[in-house]
């Protein structure tokens, strides 16, 4: 009787497990409510990671104006109550971003925000902007080159950029800088305090709406063809314009230019000067060679600068106070008559050829250059740059037709080259590949102070020019290496600088007794002097006042003799100092 109570007692306990077991499983394959998602076994993993992590994660996103990111985090988080908190400041941050900051779309039209990760983070700090200060320099350019690594703080574009909106946002910006990719409007309307604007690489025929911008002081435009800016009637300001077609430069408010530089520009219509104001003070263009196509189908041609041009220039500018022409090619340059320009207010001009790759062969050089200047009384500067030719005569600038000329300078290679006949002093400075002779006019003897380097590096000229002759016509000469060693040469005594080019140097002959001038070796000034290679130094009567060096490196094994208290003599190989 017992064992068949306790066999059905027995019985019971498995029915009961059994039925326990069932009502598990029942449980575990229940189906998900309608407002939920499977979940990937990815995400599943996701499930068990770290909630303050996920947290940390979405408030990051943002801050970082990555909200979709930040949204996804907020689907992981298991705590309702943190959940729903996090989702309020992401709508909230949102809200304020689309109102706030700046944010584009590209050809995708995929949204993204800029400039405001600092932005951002002091609104969901203190609940407010009112007080928060931004940059007054704005800049938005594309990545170059996938550079990653330039400057912190720039926000970069995509090249497809095709809409941009809320730069009225930022009120307080002064200098905007921006890249403009794929737009067909760019609206700066609200920035009233902006005062430099520079817009690259534009997309054919892009409208600027710059009503706004009174305070406009230099605008700067690079690669943006047949672009337009609807300018402030108020606004003045610097104009530069490069590598850029349009069809007339009446659309980027020319008329309201103080000073235009045009630089690889063309045109479809080339009267310029029928746009310019007549109250510009500086103009600069380049001389291009060749038409060019644009994306319209339209031939654009380069500025020229002929004989109708220039009277152009001489009749509708008569406030022009600098002037500045290079030419891409040399006989645009032949072809120009310089001496017909009548220029009354011209102070500063500069003519030259732009430099090419490479020395320039002597078959290239040209026809000789000849310059009177009469037309432009109140010149003050002359230069002629990058100019090659057998003859370079100046001699027709004069006192008489130029009294305020004050400074001269010639760069390029000639064999023989005629100073200006002023006869009031003025500095001459000629930086040359090569010059064979310099000719100086009776009535300029002693009037012009010359300066020689060297046009490659700049450094001081050794030429085989004449030393005494130049110091007998030139009131000073700056530059030229004299033919004597130290111990043969008599140094005059008004000179106040000498240069040698000799390894063996030495000073102790008496004719260096008491000079008060500066002493130059190998032509090379203070902290480049290091690099002479000098076998035999004796400073003999020199003393410290005399070197402009606080040390000089020599050659292995050199005899130095003499050396001024304070001036430290160092070995090339060795690196010892004395």
């Amino acid at each position: 009787m017992m064992d068949k109570i306790i066999n059905r007692y027995a019985s019971y306990l498995l029915l009961l497990g059994a039925l326990l077991c069932l009502s598990a499983c029942h449980r575990s394959y229940e189906p998900l409510p309608r407002d939920e998602r499977q979940i990937s076994p990815e995400a599943g993993g996701r499930l068990h990671m770290n909630q303050a992590e996920i947290q940390s994660r979405a408030n990051a996103y943002i801050r970082q104006l990555a909200f979709d990111l930040a949204r996804q985090e907020l689907e992981l988080l298991s705590d309702k109550v943190v959940r729903d908190s996090l989702q309020s400041v992401l709508d909230k941050a949102e809200k304020f971003a689309d109102a706030h900051l700046i944010y584009l779309y590209d050809s995708k039209h995929r949204k993204r925000y800029l400039n405001g990760k600092k932005r951002i983070a002091y609104f969901l700090e203190h609940g407010y902007l009112s007080s928060y200060e931004d940059d007054p320099s704005l800049v938005l350019l594309t990545l170059e080159d996938d550079n990653y690594s330039q400057p912190e703080g720039m926000d970069y574009v995509p090249r497809d950029m095709s809409e941009l909106y809320n730069l009225s946002a930022y009120p307080q910006t002064t200098s905007l800088e921006i890249s403009a990719g794929q737009l067909e409007r760019l609206d700066l309307r609200g920035l009233k305090d902006l005062r430099r604007l520079q817009i690259k690489g534009a997309k054919d025929g892009l409208i600027v709406d710059a009503t706004d911008c009174a305070k406009l002081r230099e605008i700067q435009v690079t690669g943006t063809p047949n672009l337009t800016i609807r300018q402030h009637p108020e606004a003045r300001f610097k104009l530069i314009v490069s590598k850029s077609y349009f069809s007339s430069l009446s659309s980027l408010g020319v008329e309201q230019a103080t000073s235009l530089y045009l630089e690889d520009v063309r045109l479809r219509d080339i009267d310029l000067l029928g746009k310019v104001s007549p109250s510009i003070t500086s103009l600069s263009i380049t001389v291009e060679a060749g038409d060019v196509y644009g994306a319209d189908g339209l031939r654009y041609r380069p500025l020229p600068f002929d004989n109708t041009f220039i009277t152009q220039l001489s009749n509708q500018l008569p406030q022009l106070q600098r002037l500045q022409v290079t030419f891409a090619e040399r006989q645009d340059f032949d072809r120009a008559s310089f001496d017909k320009l009548k220029l009354p207010a011209l102070q500063e001009l500069s003519i030259g050829i732009r430099p090419k790759k490479g020395a320039v062969a002597r078959s290239s050089w040209g026809r000789n250059v000849h310059f009177s200047l009469s037309g432009c009384p109140a010149l003050k500067k002359v230069e002629l740059l990058h100019l090659y030719a057998p003859e370079i005569d100046l001699s027709p600038l004069n006192s008489s037709t130029t009294p305020q000329l004050q400074q001269v300078l010639f760069s390029g290679a000639t064999e023989t080259l005629t100073a200006p006949s002023l006869s009031h002093t003025f500095a001459f400075d000629v930086e040359v590949e090569e010059v064979g002779q310099i000719n100086v006019p009776l009535s300029a003897k002693k009037k012009g102070n010359l300066t020689l380097r060297n046009y490659n590096s700049r450094a001081l000229v050794h030429t085989s020019l004449d030393h005494e002759y130049l110091r007998s016509q030139f009131a000073s000469v700056y530059g030229l290496a004299v033919s004597l060693p130290p111990s043969k040469y008599l140094p005059h005594p008004d000179e106040r600088e000498i240069w040698f080019v000799f390894n063996i140097l030495d000073f102790s002959g008496e004719q260096w007794r008491g000079f008060k001038g500066l002493v130059y070796f190998q032509g090379l000034v203070g902290p480049a002097s290091r690099t002479i290679p000098i076998d035999y130094l004796d400073f003999g009567h020199l003393t410290k006042a005399n070197i402009n060096a606080s040390s000089i490196t020599v050659n292995p094994g050199c005899v130095v003799k003499n050396a001024p208290e304070g001036l430290r003599i160092y070995y090339a190989s060795a690196g010892q100092q004395e």
